[in-house]
């Protein structure tokens, strides 16, 4: 056998091409391993050929790989990936007896085989190859050291928590030794490998972290850090105070950004409500937001005062925030009603007005009534805050405002007051049943205020208006307009004229009214007429 093998070695060394690849495949199959083989397997895997380092591999592939770790090593970063990617398997099949050749050949070596080297360490893992990751990020630049980190991100994922808490230990200790400003891309890789374990105990230095002297991405990653690590936490008087202080800085910039995420992730005790008052100072609109979102999680009376003060805002961005914050604030509904009552802004006026419905409770009666009285002085005055009167009224009690509106329109009618009438009675539309009786006066204030000449081909809208109550209604259309004392003659002619020059049922009302014309007026010129178009009409 001794003999057999001798040959075998003598052929992978001096043989053909042919002979060699054979040489070194049976030594494989048959698990043939010695100091001499692996020389000579040393001397083939550098050559050029390809085919001779594939049957090297190979031959590796067959064999226990923890002694011919040295000499893997040297090929992590082959030029053929293929082989770059046998090596590291190879690798870690030896499992921790690859580290330590791993950690040597790194110093020096190219930036390709070290990171190839740390995937090897991150799948091995053990204490000696944790440590020894985490000084390959000491020298590191950026670029590399976050590639490093990428690589240990799944192996931190799958670790048991025992395991985790050992690498936290290793982790705090390089982190504590570093200098900031001197070792920033390890002082980082550290913040993301803590952030990564997202243990609450790093908080501490996570914290330190945040101060103007320190480097924007140091600080911006600490605060990526400490949103992992305080998930679940609750956070301390003098963090809540380090963060505010975040966004009282200048410029609005990614680390503003981050420290408003992590103050929105936590409640705020009620002794920060001045604080907020003074955000809202700030020229940062997402600042701002924050003040307004935090606002809603208290109910002071003073909070309260402050977000109704901002429905008024020009930015819509900032009324919206407000009004979900007072959504969730019950108490605000009794200051909403009287900030309405006192409201002369349209558009302030109408958000109340939107937000009030969302409240439970009981509207009382003067309550109610000191609405109304804001919507009729909006309604005569032609003031645009009359919708928002309106559609407060009409979620409180739709059936209130409804009759005030009717009786006051038809008092109006009464009153010859057409025009203000009219505004009053054109409310009603807005309801779900416009009653007939109070189309009919709208019918009658449009109709009195119009020029009386005859235009059928015109739409009008008391045309529009009358029709519909004819045919969708039984009130007594007819003899309301015979028994109505404000119609003149002229204005019941140029309905009848007007309605029977329409294709729909209400060419009947429009005839009987020219028959009651010219039966009424028979000699005047109105009843003359009337009888013309009768016959017009056969």
């Amino acid at each position: 056998m001794e003999n057999i093998l001798q040959q075998l070695v003598s052929l992978a060394e001096k043989g053909t091409v042919e002979q060699r690849c054979a040489a070194l495949l049976v030594m494989g199959t048959l698990n043939l391993q010695n100091p001499r083989i692996l020389k000579t397997v040393a001397t083939v895997l550098d050559h050029s050929n390809p085919v001779l380092k594939d049957y090297c591999l190979r031959y590796l592939e067959g064999v226990d790989p923890k002694p011919a770790v040295s000499l893997l090593v040297a090929f992590l970063d082959d030029p053929d990936k293929e082989i770059q990617e046998r090596v590291i398997q190879l690798l870690v099949r030896a499992g921790q007896a690859a580290v330590q050749p791993a950690l040597e050949r790194v110093p020096e070596a190219s930036r390709l085989c070290q990171l190839n080297a740390a995937r090897v360490l991150c799948a091995v893992q053990g204490k000696a190859a944790l440590k020894g990751l985490l000084r390959m990020l000491l020298s590191g630049t950026d670029e590399f050291n976050k590639a490093v980190c990428d690589l240990m991100m799944p192996m931190i994922r799958e670790m048991r928590s025992k395991e985790q808490e050992l690498l936290y230990n290793e982790v705090e200790g390089f982190a504590t030794s570093l200098e900031v400003t001197q070792q920033r891309p390890a002082v980082v890789s550290a913040i993301r490998l803590l952030g990564q374990l997202g243990r609450p105990e790093s908080r501490r230095w996570l914290f330190g972290l945040l101060g103007p002297e320190h480097h924007p991405s140091v600080r911006a990653h600490a605060l990526v850090a400490l949103l992992r690590c305080l998930r679940e936490q609750q956070l301390r008087k003098d963090e809540y105070a380090r963060l505010f202080s975040l966004l009282e800085e200048a410029e609005f910039s990614e680390i503003t950004r981050l420290a408003l995420e992590l103050l929105d992730a936590h409640p705020l005790p009620e002794q920060f409500q001045p604080v907020l008052s003074r955000l809202l100072e700030s020229p940062h609109g997402a600042v701002q937001k924050f003040a307004l979102r935090k606002m809603g999680d208290l109910s002071s009376p003073a909070t309260v005062r402050t977000l109704i003060q901002q429905l008024g805002d020009p930015d819509y961005r900032l009324r919206d925030t407000a009004v979900r914050s007072l959504h969730k604030i019950p108490e605000a509904r009794a200051a909403l009603i009287r900030e309405l009552l006192a409201c002369d802004n349209p558009s302030k006026g109408w958000t109340i007005a939107e937000l009030l419905p969302s409240y439970e409770g009981k509207w009382r009666r003067d309550t109610l009534d000191a609405l109304w009285k804001r919507l009729q002085a909006a309604i005569a005055d032609e003031d645009r805050i009359q919708a928002a009167f309106l559609h407060v009224l009409k979620n409180a009690n739709a059936d209130y405002v409804y009759q005030e509106l009717a009786t006051h329109g038809a008092r109006l009618v009464a009153a010859k007051k057409f025009k203000e009438a009219i505004a009053f009675l054109t409310s009603l539309k807005e309801f779900p049943e416009f009653k007939p009786e109070d189309k009919f006066q709208l019918a009658l204030a449009q109709l009195k205020l119009r020029r009386h000449t005859v235009a059928s081909h015109r739409e009008e809208p008391v045309l529009e208006l009358l029709s519909d109550l004819y045919r969708a209604s039984t009130y007594p259309l007819f003899e309301a307009l015979k028994k109505e004392k404000k119609l003149t003659p002229e204005e019941l002619f140029y309905l009848g004229f007007s309605l029977v020059e329409r294709p729909g049922e209400e060419r009947g009302l429009g005839k009987n009214l020219l028959e009651h014309l010219a039966a009424r007026f028979p000699r005047t010129k109105i009843g003359k007429s009337a009888k013309n178009k009768l016959k017009l009409l056969g």
